[in-house]
């Protein structure tokens, strides 16, 4: 049996592994402090309007020094579920956007999807609270929910807020 120093030294450099894998791949990723996120967002599927924005209020200062770092100019939050069965299949498809996809895991578990610059293959990137994802502009990926079935990320965007799907088709792409 591995001491506790062994594991998270292990851990580490994990993390270390992935980060340069996703830097090689032009994906922006850190890792947020999440243990102040409320109990509410393990509890419920969906979000009333005034627990979006107790989460907005919560990240608040992280989410304005990475918007201005950035150049993001806005934010909402977005809730995917099984309640969610037309944005789940609109974000499953292989598509990409005229603006970066930034997202800030708020709740549960998801895998994004995202075609490599290296070949012509996908990886899967797992996240979960605490996140931080830059999937840059005009880069194919898709997205699907981990087993948790609920998934709440803070998106930004350098635009007007809303996230604008472009579907593509592409032979390589292929979801487990």
């Amino acid at each position: 049996m591995s001491s506790i120093y062994e594991r998270v030294t292990r851990q580490y450099v994990a993390q270390d592994r992935i980060a340069a894998y996703l830097h090689r791949e032009g994906i922006h990723f850190e890792k947020w402090d999440a243990d102040f996120t409320p109990a509410f967002v393990n509890e419920k599927i969906a979000f009333s309007e005034v627990e979006k924005q107790q989460l907005l209020a919560i990240y608040e200062e992280q989410i304005v020094e990475f918007a201005q770092k950035r150049g993001y100019t806005k934010w909402d939050i977005a809730v995917l579920s099984v309640e969610t069965p037309d944005m789940l299949q609109k974000f499953g498809d292989v598509h990409y956007h005229k603006e970066d996809e930034v997202r800030i895991v708020v709740a549960g578990k998801g895998v994004f999807i995202i075609k490599s610059l290296h070949g012509d293959h996908y990886f899967e990137l797992g996240v979960s609270i605490g996140d931080v994802v830059v999937v840059p502009q005009g880069r194919y990926h898709a997205f699907k929910l981990a087993n948790e079935r609920k998934f709440a990320v803070v998106r930004l965007f350098s635009g007007e807020v809303g996230s604008v799907t472009y579907p593509v088709t592409d032979l390589s792409f292929h979801v487990k």
